[in-house]
């Protein structure tokens, strides 16, 4: 492993405590857009991207128990940025309780130990809200596919409208992006 991977790495771990400071002020002032106009997809977005980067980093830094619980609060921003859920009252406390959980739990992997609090509810509750819960999920706004072909045809090749942003950014406007698909038979 090497040592910038190595998670024992106080280099490493200042700069995800940077990082990571940064994307919960992020998650936090979006919340906060969003509960005045859930219609704001910029800061739905932003949201979102907040969430991945963090899930991403505390998982490089094998802080599992923020990753998995990122993962859950980023499984609903995906779905909020996919239409799929309706933002409200009550889902926007359930986010910003899922903020001091993760200020917690950041907090504890400061003092050196691991948060040990009982989120059961609160996870709970975040779920409730996935469209698969059956709660929460008001219907998705119609869209009308004109291309039919499927995705591997169509260019997108499978991938999220997030991945394609990120794609698209990390290479900048002066530059073309391609995508190359290999199927093995």
């Amino acid at each position: 492993m090497s040592d910038y991977l190595d998670p024992n790495n106080e280099e490493l771990l200042k700069d995800f405590f940077s990082e990571a400071q940064l994307q919960v002020e992020q998650l936090e002032q979006n919340i906060l857009v969003i509960e005045n106009d859930p219609t704001d997809h910029d800061a739905i977005d932003e949201i979102f991207r907040a969430a991945h980067t963090l899930k991403g980093a505390s998982g490089t830094v094998q802080m599992m128990e923020l990753a998995g619980f990122t993962h859950l609060v980023e499984d609903l921003l995906d779905a909020i940025r996919n239409d799929a859920v309706g933002v409200d009252g009550e889902l926007v406390d359930s986010l910003l309780a899922s903020i001091d959980v993760i200020k917690a739990m950041l907090e504890k992997r400061l003092e050196g130990e691991i948060f040990k609090g009982d989120i059961t509810e609160l996870k709970k509750s975040l779920q409730s809200f996935l469209p698969s819960s059956g709660k929460k999920a008001p219907p998705p706004k119609t869209q009308v596919k004109k291309d039919l072909s499927p995705p591997e045809a169509s260019g997108t090749g499978g991938l999220s409208e997030y991945d394609i942003l990120e794609l698209r950014e990390a290479a900048g406007k002066d530059k073309t992006v391609f995508q190359v698909l290999v199927t093995f038979d």
